[in-house]
């Protein structure tokens, strides 16, 4: 950075990673000048010949002073450290050895700074930490590719879209194709649900411009480019409709039929389904091969994933529109088997079941939390079903129990809650107190069973791995069914999907780093635990997938 920064400036960018747009990084003085993109090469040849010298601007002499008066670093220092350790957990060496170079570096000659500069990125960058992410990184990469055609050319993103759905996702996934330059036309029978979701269209608009992350003319053309309607009209140049309507198959199988005589005949026909069969829904249907599942995950706009699901008649065609609409749309898409539950969702079953069969046997519930934040998942089980609706994650428990059987029988811990009417963050009340949604706190009423005699010496590492390898056998059994291409893509969507920590490189990474015979015998230890066998059948979500026995006599998952 130029001597002209800041300390605290610099921290800022650094730390942050933070991307700026050329204004405000001039006005920050992270760079000389600014100039069009057709004139850059010239002046950037100026620049480096001496013919054009940047206009310098010098700092106050209150600037310097602040850099290198080591008291005041190391206020800076602890501040920055206190936020960044906020966020990271202290998972993250990078940002700490950043950290520490950033202060140091005013009060440090050239030479030296360097040096320690070379010996920090030579030690981080052979470390896990950044190897996993890397790996992720490319996994990221990869999945771009999945918008080509079969020339290696991009797909072309539709202009038109319409959404059948009001609701929070259908809302949600309108708003942002109409932010990325696509003209939207979103529908419900329900005006109420239409009027809520272009508030919400609107204040979402509003709040990115007044942090200036867009632009006036960007802003009026995405409120512009969403329009609704209670009628199925306007929808006959409409390149592609993503339904988002109610979980029920005749619902769906209705709206999707209505639209395929309604729109072009090359038009994509896209089902939001969470956990209904894409091939059963295009069954009967004109055209199926048209027909493609589009699991977007709740929150649209913060999730980075969508899950893309070819029917049995998808043409690999719609496959590839599909996956060019999601990374049009900023996400990252992943091509999944079309079974129940999906990839991600099918995944999830297990582990917030084990975490409720915890809590049912008298383990603390604030513990169970911790110690899964801990392990570096982005909340805790409990917090994560109530954000998802509780009466939505027993559905999709009792979906997957119909599917998979005893392993996905769902504990009868949340039948209360739905009684009551405790859905979670949405009715104000599950597990979690939300009467301030920015601060929720677990709810008074959930206090402590005793522990049951199977759970009261269950320790830290018992209660984390009940819960993970619960998830990480599910996994697996995914990968052994082709569920997904890769391990690496099964990575990515952990990641990306559950938010599975990123710094372990997702779940196969981690049983990797783990050790995969002793991930093995924990597993059969973790099936022989008496409340466990007590299931009966149940106790098969211990069982050792088959894809981890194998992986485990080659010492990897990955084929070197």
């Amino acid at each position: 950075l130029p001597r002209r920064v800041g300390l605290p400036t610099a921290l800022t960018a650094i730390l942050s990673g933070r991307l700026y747009d050329v204004q405000r990084a001039l006005r920050m003085g992270l760079i000389d000048r600014k100039t069009p993109p057709e004139y850059l090469e010239r002046i950037a040849r100026d620049l480096a010949l001496g013919r054009e010298r940047p206009p310098r601007r010098r700092r106050p002499i209150a600037g310097w002073l602040i850099d290198r008066n080591p008291l005041v670093a190391t206020l800076i220092e602890r501040k920055a450290r206190k936020e960044t350790l906020a966020k990271t957990k202290g998972r993250y060496p990078a940002v700490e050895a950043a950290l520490a170079l950033v202060v140091q570096g005013p009060r440090t000659g050239w030479k030296d700074a360097t040096a320690k500069e070379a010996d920090a990125i030579a030690r981080l960058a052979t470390g896990p930490v950044c190897k996993h992410l890397v790996a992720l990184f490319q996994g990221s990469e990869a999945a771009k590719k999945l918008g080509l055609d079969e020339h290696g050319e991009k797909v072309p993103v539709p202009r038109r879209a319409a959404v059948i759905g009001a609701g929070v996702m259908g809302g949600a996934i309108a708003s942002v194709l109409a932010e990325r330059d696509v003209d939207t036309r979103l529908i419900d029978l329900d005006q109420n649900a239409l009027d809520a979701a272009l508030v919400a269209h609107q204040r979402e608009i509003a709040r990115k411009l007044e942090r200036r992350q867009t632009l006036p003319h960007a802003a009026n053309r995405a409120l512009d480019q969403l329009v609704s309607g209670d009628r199925m009209l306007g929808l006959g140049r409409t390149e592609v409709a993503v339904e988002a309507v109610a979980e029920r198959l005749e619902v769906k199988r209705a709206v999707l039929t209505e639209l395929a005589a309604l729109m072009p005949a090359g038009a994509l026909l896209a089902t939001n389904t969470s956990s209904l069969s894409v091939t059963a829904i295009a069954a009967g249907l004109p055209s199926p091969e048209r027909i493609v599942g589009l699991h977007f995950f709740n929150p649209v706009r913060q999730m980075p994933l969508v899950e893309v699901i070819p029917g049995e008649r998808t043409s690999p065609e719609s496959v590839r529109r599909a996956c060019a609409l999601a990374l049009h749309l900023g996400k990252t898409p992943v091509v999944v088997k079309d079974v129940a539950g999906f990839l991600v969702n099918r995944v999830l079953g297990p582990y917030l079941d084990e975490a409720l069969r915890l809590v049912a046997g008298g383990i603390a519930p604030g513990r169970v939390e911790e110690l899964l934040l801990h392990f570096g998942m982005p909340m805790g089980p409990l917090r994560l079903l109530d954000e998802v609706g509780i009466d939505i994650a027993d559905h999709a428990a009792r979906s997957l129990f119909g599917a998979y059987g005893e392993r996905m029988r769902p504990s009868d811990v949340i039948a209360p809650y739905l009684q009551a009417g405790r859905l979670g963050r949405k009715s104000g009340l599950g597990f979690y107190d939300w009467q301030d949604p920015k601060h929720p706190h677990l709810a008074s009423d959930l206090s402590s069973l005793e522990a049951a005699p199977d759970l009261e010496n269950l320790g830290d590492d018992d209660i984390v791995d009940r819960c993970v390898l619960a998830m990480a056998g599910e996994a697996l059994r995914c990968l052994g069914e082709g569920v997904v291409d890769s391990p690496a893509t099964l990575d990515l969507a952990l990641v990306f999907g559950t938010g599975f920590a990123p710094f372990r490189g997702g779940v196969l990474r981690y049983l990797e780093a783990r050790g995969l015979q002793s991930v093995v015998e924990r597993m059969e230890e973790l099936g022989q635990l008496p409340d466990v066998l007590g299931r009966g059948a149940g106790a098969e979500r211990f069982a050792v997938p088959s894809a981890l026995a194998d992986a485990a006599g080659r010492g990897a998952f990955r084929t070197p």
